[in-house]
């Protein structure tokens, strides 16, 4: 960004830049336990042997529902563990517009502050709302290519990051937002294949109906980041 003259006259607020660092670090390790969680349920920890004095077929039931627990507490403990960290960035978002109230210079347009917290809370909540809707539906075998979504989520809140750290400094931002955008159409082309192979599937209507909300699910997390980027680009394009 050019040098603007104004900067020494008027000197403005910083500490919005470090509330947005901390807004999208908060969106990171949202992403990233959700990685997490993903590579758990797909291998729980459960006992393989079958228990002295038991058939085969009850030692497989036996092995088969400690799974299923296993998979229950793994998922449920995900899910409070994205829950605290979306409270946390509720609060960072909290002290954004306490600091618009307060603060009689700010970097750039008060709309614009207010409209990039808003849309980096969006990706956190996208994110909490899936894990909600997996522990709600019982979703504890994870639908098939759910990592890479995954994987892609958190890519592109790594890049977010980095292009927040870059607007404090003033620095051009366009290959993070380029590198979400790539990501983003990926997830797209990912999307269009999932749900084709989805509906060519012999599975019962209601499990296609629920893997296709996850799936809605993760397409949002990462449209919502893109729309992040998106914004503050368009945001430092205004400033000059």
């Amino acid at each position: 960004m050019k040098f603007n003259f104004l900067d020494l006259l008027l000197p403005r607020e910083t500490k919005f830049f470090d509330l947005f660092n901390e807004q999208a670090g908060r969106l990171l390790a949202c992403a990233k336990r959700l990685r997490e969680l993903a590579a758990e349920l797909r291998s729980p920890t459960a006992p393989t042997t079958a228990v002295p004095g038991t058939s085969i077929v009850g030692a497989t039931v036996a092995v088969a529902a400690t799974s299923a627990l296993g998979r229950r507490d793994i998922l449920k403990v995900g899910v409070v563990a994205v829950r605290e960290i979306e409270k946390q960035a509720d609060k960072i978002e909290e002290r954004i517009n306490l600091a618009l109230e307060e603060s009689f210079i700010t970097p750039f347009d008060r709309e614009d502050i207010h409209t990039i917290a808003s849309a980096v809370d969006n990706a956190i909540d996208a994110i909490k709302a899936l894990t909600t809707k997996l522990e709600l539906y019982g979703v504890l075998e994870l639908p098939p290519r759910f990592e890479e979504f995954a994987d892609i989520v958190a890519d592109c809140s790594g890049f977010l990051v980095e292009a927040f750290a870059r607007m404090k400094k003033r620095l051009p931002l366009s290959a993070q937002v380029k590198a979400i955008g790539e990501a983003e159409r990926k997830a797209d082309l990912l999307f269009s294949i999932v749900i084709g192979d989805l509906f060519k599937s012999e599975d019962t209507a209601i499990e296609i109906i629920k893997e296709k909300e996850v799936y809605e699910g993760l397409e949002e997390i990462v449209n919502c980041i893109d729309s992040s980027a998106k914004l503050l680009r368009r945001v430092m394009i205004k400033q000059g």
